[in-house]
């Protein structure tokens, strides 16, 4: 008898572990991923899901939702393609100094960083592989002085931003024009 019941109620559920959601948030509508189901144990019977909401480069916001909240996100719609100028404006309007600051100590486990596009769709970084669109080298360790580019630093930092996928005189005019060069 549990076990009828049991399997009535995972046949009535509508979304599954890993499934992309849309829900309200405020005046806006944010993705997120499911990362359990509760079941039918909200008012009435209603079923429950934890769900993961991306909040890059920290870790993400974590909601329980009722399934009527949600909206499935087809599996075929991917954010927006990056584009050099937007991953170049990114960069230099203090992006790279953020990026460089997350490696100020060393030691094992360096961090890695890619690009992607954040709820909102602007540009962010993560550290998460599986949301990573372009990128995923390890973060130049202490490469900052003084919230700036150290001078002698600037070739291993020029490599560095030609892994988001600009030419190395791209990169090179980023590192000059992300803040001042510390000399």
């Amino acid at each position: 008898m549990v076990r009828s019941k049991i399997k009535a109620a995972t046949k009535r559920m509508k979304f599954h572990l890993g499934d992309r959601v849309r829900l309200n948030m405020g005046f806006r509508k944010l993705i997120g991923v499911i990362v359990e189901e509760r079941g039918g144990i909200g008012v009435g019977g209603r079923y429950l899901y934890q769900i993961n909401i991306p909040m890059d480069p920290y870790e993400p916001m974590t909601v329980e939702l009722p399934e009527d909240d949600l909206e499935a996100v087809p599996k075929d719609e991917q954010p927006e393609p990056l584009s050099k100028e937007s991953i170049v404006t990114f960069l230099v309007n203090y992006g790279l100094l953020s990026i460089l600051s997350s490696n100020l100590t060393g030691g094992k486990n360096q961090p890695r960083v890619w690009l992607c596009r954040n709820n909102l769709g602007n540009i962010t970084y993560t550290f998460d592989p599986d949301r990573g669109m372009v990128g995923g080298q390890t973060i130049p360790f202490m490469v900052l002085r003084n919230d700036k580019i150290f001078e002698p630093k600037k070739a291993v930092v020029a490599t560095f931003v030609e892994s988001f996928g600009l030419e190395p005189d791209e990169a090179k005019a980023v590192v000059t024009d992300s803040g001042k060069v510390y000399r």
